[in-house]
């Protein structure tokens, strides 16, 4: 009875051990980046805490990308938007993307939450996930042309950052789900690391942006716990798709309350 109690205790207990090989395994999960080497589930669970910075690093290729396409070939600011948009999810491998079609093609379908979640793992595309890419596309489009060109270079250095914020923060909040390896990575995740990483994150925010930096950090992990909410409620669990999907949202919902920030500043 004892060695199951400690078994149980040790399945539930929060590991954080960043490690090389952790932050390796995060970084070819996130991106193109090809890494030639055997990476455990663990080592990557006890890196969560990064996660969110290795985003910062994904944000700087794209605040390079931006500073040329606006510098150097002086595009429109809708132009640079929709090629810096189609860079991020190209360089990020179009993970997360999947989660948001498979996420939208569940939320569409009629039945219960185990009907929704055997839609949702569905390899088919539907209506709804083309749906629902083409809002958030539309929204993170329109969110980040709106962006001031004094600021786009920072706020996309910034935005994958809050999308992983906010991407964690899922990991918090609702039933685990029985397959992926979603399960398995969220032991590397407790409040005690969402707030480290967001006060973190606000500091890194406030740096370069102010306040509005600040707030996208709020918001970040408000839109985590939402998603959270949202799974639980119509697919009994939060999965590894909810997580991509929540990448994918927040980076939208955190554009957006940059932009209302800096319209009640200025």
């Amino acid at each position: 009875m004892n060695n199951e109690l400690n078994q149980n205790n040790n399945k539930n207990k929060t590991i954080i051990h960043p490690s090389i090989n952790g932050i390796l395994g995060i970084i070819s999960f996130s991106t193109r980046i090809p890494v030639n080497r055997y990476i455990t589930i663990e080592e990557m669970a006890g890196s969560v805490i990064t996660w969110p910075f290795i985003g910062l690093a994904i944000g700087c290729v794209g605040a390079i990308v931006t500073f040329l396409l606006k510098d150097a070939l002086h595009l429109t600011p809708l132009l640079i938007a929709t090629l810096i948009y189609c860079f991020l999810i190209w360089f990020t491998g179009f993970n997360h993307l999947d989660g948001v079609l498979d996420m939208g093609d569940g939320l569409m379908a009629h039945g219960d939450a185990q009907r929704r979640l055997e839609i949702m793992r569905d390899s088919m595309v539907g209506t709804g996930g083309i749906a629902t890419f083409f809002i958030v596309a539309s929204i993170t489009i329109a969110a980040l042309s709106s962006i001031n060109s004094q600021h786009i270079i920072y706020v996309v250095l910034l935005m994958e950052m809050y999308s992983k914020l906010a991407m964690i923060t899922t990991f918090l909040l609702g039933d685990d789900d029985s397959k992926g390896i979603g399960r398995e990575i969220k032991i590397g995740m407790d409040y005690k690391v969402l707030l480290i990483d967001s006060v973190i994150v606000a500091i890194i925010g406030y740096v370069f942006l102010g306040i509005p930096g600040i707030i996208a950090t709020i918001a970040a992990v408000c839109t985590g716990f939402a998603m959270s909410i949202m799974a639980q409620r119509n697919f009994g669990c939060v999965t590894g798709d909810i997580m991509g999907a929540t990448n994918e949202i927040a980076r939208g919902v955190s554009l957006i309350f940059i932009i209302i920030s800096f319209n009640l500043i200025i």
